[in-house]
């Protein structure tokens, strides 16, 4: 079935010209239950951490989610499964980005992972991206090699994740694959503004298992 033009859009067609057009991805599948119940408790614990009202939370986070994307404002009782799901994402994102801690269990009860961007953001937080834990740091999962200075060497481009000393001891002993998977982990890439954390020692890597200073 074709789509539907206006006559002077199809006159330009017929002429040999391009047109532009915007698609929307539209998917009938209503928000599920499990997803209701995340969006719900993600407001009630960040409410409980601000000290706001928990419905006042979720209608500024939906007001604010939907102007960044220039959608219009749904009602979570017939809303659809994308949109509850880049709402859950944004939600999140929000709460990392602005240090407001949320409940590990809650993260682990709805199966939640980390994409890319919210491991970038958790990295210069200092966040572990498996636990939570503060004062984390970068482990490379792109291996900078031993013995090098890190002043000197380029880390843009490789592969990163937020690790407490934990975690990171975990992964080496496991090997990166199998650690990625395990967590359900998505290792973002070093840009030149993490890279220059990295090197003022703002943010600390570590090889091996063992921290190595900067220098």
């Amino acid at each position: 079935m074709g789509l539907p033009i206006s006559p002077s859009n199809d006159l330009l067609l017929n002429s040999g010209e391009v047109l532009e057009v915007n698609v929307d991805v539209v998917t009938k599948k209503k928000i599920s239950q499990t997803q209701r119940h995340f969006i719900f408790a993600l407001c009630n614990d960040i409410a409980q951490y601000t000290g706001d009202d928990k419905d006042y939370i979720r209608l500024m986070l939906q007001e604010q989610y939907c102007t960044a994307r220039g959608v219009e404002v749904k009602s979570l009782s017939d809303c659809s499964m994308l949109y509850a799901a880049k709402l859950i994402d944004y939600i999140i994102t929000w709460c990392i980005s602005n240090s407001i801690p949320l409940s590990g269990s809650i993260i682990s009860q709805y199966e939640y992972h980390f994409n890319e961007q919210q491991s970038y953001i958790m990295a210069l937080r200092r966040v572990c991206v498996i636990c939570g834990r503060p004062n984390s740091d970068i482990h490379h999962v792109d291996h900078v090699g031993n013995g090098f200075n890190r002043n000197k060497i380029s880390h843009i481009g490789k592969r990163a994740l937020p690790l407490c000393r934990y975690h990171h001891i975990e992964a080496h002993s496991m090997g990166e694959q199998p650690f990625i998977e395990k967590y359900h982990l998505s290792p973002f890439e070093i840009d030149k503004k993490m890279e220059h954390f990295i090197k003022r020692g703002v943010i600390k890597c570590y090889d091996d298992g063992k921290e190595k200073e900067n220098g």
